[in-house]
């Protein structure tokens, strides 16, 4: 019987197929559809979600380098370097000498890059709350705890592209 209650919870939640009553599944839709109102939340900030967490990296961070940033946040440092250069780019973002290393480049947010962050992180503490507002309050913190463990009991082995 409990079998057919979390069928019908998926279909009910336009999750079909043979692997739909796997939570695991579940977990990867989650996560596009995630991810696809990140896109949708910080595209008219000039922003994508990769930009936004190595920006919200390197201000939260002491001094970081790319290779710390990239370490720290799951990036191939390859990746990093094209991120980091796109963030300059835009003005968001500098490297500058490492005063305590002179051969090492710290990467820090700008004036604008901080303003930015700012506001892009308003925006997507709003979009977490429409997108999570099904969900009672303390079935997100469960839900906060639990993705924790999860990460916890696996730590490092996800990598950004």
């Amino acid at each position: 019987m409990a079998e057919k209650s979390t069928e019908d919870e998926g279909e009910r939640a336009g999750v079909r197929g043979p692997l739909a009553d796997l939570t695991a599944f579940r977990l990867i839709k989650l996560g596009d559809l995630i991810y696809a109102e990140a896109q949708r939340t910080l595209a008219p900030l000039g922003l994508t979600p990769r930009l936004f967490h190595v920006l919200a990296g390197a201000a939260s961070m002491d001094a970081p380098s790319q290779q710390d940033l990239a370490r720290t946040l799951g990036f191939d440092p390859n990746v990093m370097v094209g991120v980091v250069d796109e963030l300059e780019r835009l003005g968001l973002a500098e490297r500058a000498r490492n005063p305590r290393d002179r051969r090492r480049y710290i990467v820090a947010p700008t004036e604008a890059g901080t303003a930015r962050l700012a506001e892009a992180a308003q925006a997507v503490r709003e979009a977490e709350d429409r997108l999570m507002s099904a969900i009672p309050a303390k079935d997100r913190a469960a839900l906060h705890r639990a993705s924790a463990l999860l990460l916890a009991a696996h730590p490092g082995t996800v990598k950004t592209e």
